[in-house]
């Protein structure tokens, strides 16, 4: 028997809460909603500077197979329903790419939700994300890519900081 979509979302959401905290040293502090049927599956807290983001998380185990062939190429597909962006809350949107055996997140992208409308393609009822896992990739993607989740926590701290 295998893993279920929501059973690999749910390993997701806890690696990524612990990886967190792990790499921040404790500075960031991850609380899971009881229901995240607002599309957000964990709020960050920074210790810090007291402030909270709410961060939704997409996760993906593979990445999209070549045309016409069998092996895997670089492109990891993500997508977000339109129903649960809501830019006026400042969420942050965390796409990663976990490794064959969910342990460990290869490569990740933190997008601010309220630009996800202007890179990703706009489908009916939700927005599609095809970004390239390459660390030289110069994809629309590039900017928000983060080569580790060490990389994510800086740039949540940073933000933090900045507002």
């Amino acid at each position: 028997m295998n893993l279920s979509s929501t059973q690999i979302g749910a390993l997701a959401e806890n690696l990524i809460a612990n990886e967190l905290m792990i790499e921040s040293n404790g500075r960031l502090s991850p609380f899971h909603p009881v229901a995240d049927d607002d599309g957000i599956d964990v709020l960050i807290y920074d210790k810090s500077t007291g402030k909270a983001a709410p961060l939704q998380i997409k996760a993906r185990t593979n990445t999209i197979n070549k045309p016409g062939k069998q092996e895997r190429g670089n492109t990891v597909h993500f997508e977000v329903r339109k129903a649960t962006l809501k830019e006026e809350r400042k969420a942050m949107l965390l796409c990663v790419l976990l490794n064959e055996n969910l342990r460990k997140t290869e490569r990740a992208w933190l997008v601010p939700l309220s630009e996800l409308p202007n890179v990703a393609s706009d489908r009916d009822t939700k927005y599609v994300i095809r970004a390239n896992k390459q660390i030289t990739t110069k994809d629309k993607y590039k900017a928000f890519q983060c080569k580790s989740v060490r990389e994510v926590a800086e740039r949540l701290i940073k933000h933090f900081e900045s507002e």
